[in-house]
This record gives structure tokens, sequence and C-alpha cells, in this order.
């Protein structure tokens, strides 16, 4: 049978990168002579992709190139700092993920951060060294958006994640905390998850998810719920 793969979002979902992520932002805005932006305010911009949330941040339009002037900046300094200590996993995630791989699901994840980025966020945190974890031609199975001609909320990068994984598109779940995971999940024909330790509240995230969460026990039962995961001997972290 084809296997029920899981699919995971990155920052705010995964791991957690808001300090590191807010930080950078202020700084590439300072360096450009901007106004500083609070953390409510980058959690909002969160639903753009990189360049478009600076452009939201500087009130200039979708698709100025100012934008992606800003989110190159960004990018080269956010990549740079990645560590366990930044970005890493939240606690008791890498028990999850490790006990979704021994039940035999395939995993990854799609992020409308830059693929560098996320690819940078596995590698930290091992996620290669998880049972199932995918791999694509970019290396892991961690996509971002310039990894794709069309970002979330279009359905692009998770059905090319499952045709990677081998997982049926149905068959599979995405898990996220933005409108535009449970947007793309959608989209694809796909199960979705919304959790709330990131950047959206239940109010903003309900219209587009099947299910919330508001813990990993929470998420977990879900997930079994919902046919994902039994095994109660997950590995420990590398």
């Amino acid at each position: 049978p084809i296997p029920q793969g899981v699919l995971w979002d990155v920052d705010g979902t995964l791991v957690d990168s808001t300090g590191l992520a807010f930080g950078a932002s202020n700084e590439v805005l300072a360096a450009e002579g901007y106004a500083q932006i609070t953390e409510e305010q980058y959690k909002a911009g969160c639903v753009y992709t990189t360049p478009d949330r600076f452009n939201h941040h500087i009130g200039r339009p979708v698709g100025d190139p100012e934008g992606a002037r800003l989110g190159e900046l960004f990018n080269e300094m956010y990549i740079s700092r990645v560590s366990p200590e930044t970005a890493g996993l939240f606690p008791g995630m890498w028990a999850l993920l490790s006990s979704l791989g021994f039940d035999g699901h395939p995993q990854g994840a799609v992020s409308n951060a830059a693929g560098a980025y996320v690819r940078a966020v596995a590698e930290a945190n091992k996620l290669a060294q998880v049972p199932g974890w995918g791999s694509s031609p970019f290396g892991s199975l961690a996509l971002g958006a310039d990894d794709l001609r069309f970002p979330k909320p279009r359905p692009e990068g998770v059905i090319k994640a499952c045709e990677w994984m081998e997982a049926a598109v149905g068959a599979t779940v995405y898990i996220g905390d933005g409108p535009t995971d449970g947007q793309a999940a959608r989209a694809a024909g796909m199960r979705s998850i919304g959790v709330l330790w990131g950047a959206n509240s239940a109010e903003t995230l309900r219209p587009h998810f099947d299910f919330l969460v508001g813990d990993l026990t929470e998420l977990k039962s879900t997930l079994f719920r919902m046919g994902y995961g039994s095994s109660d001997t997950p590995l420990s972290p590398p």
C-alpha cells in the first residue's frame, strides 16, 4: 500500500526560530534606514514569502523589488546564524518525528522561507536521521519558496513533496502554524492540522485547517485519531 505521509511547516511549527528571524529582520531594516518592527508585526508578516514580508513591513506593494533586496540581505544573515540554539526543534518534537517514522510514515518539510534556510535547519537538527525522512533533488526533503514556481498558499510544494516521499496526497497530512499552510493543504486535497504555538491565533487559523492543536500531546493524539502513528518507543535525539 502507498504510505501515509506527514508534512511539516518549519518556522513556528517544527522549530522555535522567532528570536532569530525577528532579530535579523530588525537588523536589516535598521541598516537600510527603515523603522523597526515589533514581534507582533513580524509574526503578522509571516503569511508572506520573505520578499513580500519585507514589503509588508516597509509599506510597499507585493512584488516590489525593494522587498526582494531586503529579503536577500535577510537570508544571508538568517541562514548564517542557524544552529540548534537559534532554530532548534520544539521540546518533544524529535520524539514525535521519530515515532511517526518508526510507524512507517515518510516525512518532509515545506516552507515559504528560502530553501537554503530550511535545509540548514534540517541539517542543524539532524532531520535526515529521523526514520523515513525524505530526500529531494535539493538534498533533504526540506523545500523553500525559491525551490518552487508557486509557494504556499499554492499547493505545488506539498504535492511535489508527496511525489518524492512516494506518498498519496489524499493520505498525507500537512501540519503548520499559518493560514497559507492550511490553504495549500486544502488546495491539494490533503488533510491539515494547525498548531497554536506558532505565529497565529485560533481565530486566524480555524477557517483554514481541519483540526487545531495546542501542544504536542494534543498533536500526537489528533494524528493517532486520524490514523497516523502508534509507536511509544521513539528515538532519543542524536
